[in-house]
C-alpha cells in the first residue's frame, strides 16, 4: 500500500526520511456566496458566472487590441 504514494521527502533538503514526521496540510476554502452573478452567456464566455472569481489572465488579453 505504501508504493502508491510514492515518497516526497527526498526531494526536499534537510527533511526526515520518516513520513511520519512530516506535517500534514491544511486548506482552509471559503464557502461561495451566490452575489455578483453574470449573466449565463457571459458567465460561460469568461469560465465562471461568479464575477469575484473572474481573474485577469496575462494570456491573450493582455495583447492591445
Amino acid at each position: 500500500m505504501d508504493d502508491m504514494y510514492p515518497s516526497t521527502t527526498r526531494s526536499f533538503p534537510n527533511s526526515h526520511d520518516d513520513e511520519e514526521s512530516m506535517t500534514i496540510g491544511m486548506a482552509y476554502v471559503p464557502w461561495q456566496k451566490f452575489r455578483k452573478l453574470y449573466e449565463p452567456e457571459l458567465g460561460f464566455h469568461r469560465g465562471t458566472v461568479f464575477q469575484e472569481l473572474d481573474k485577469p489572465f496575462l494570456g491573450e488579453e493582455a495583447i492591445p487590441q
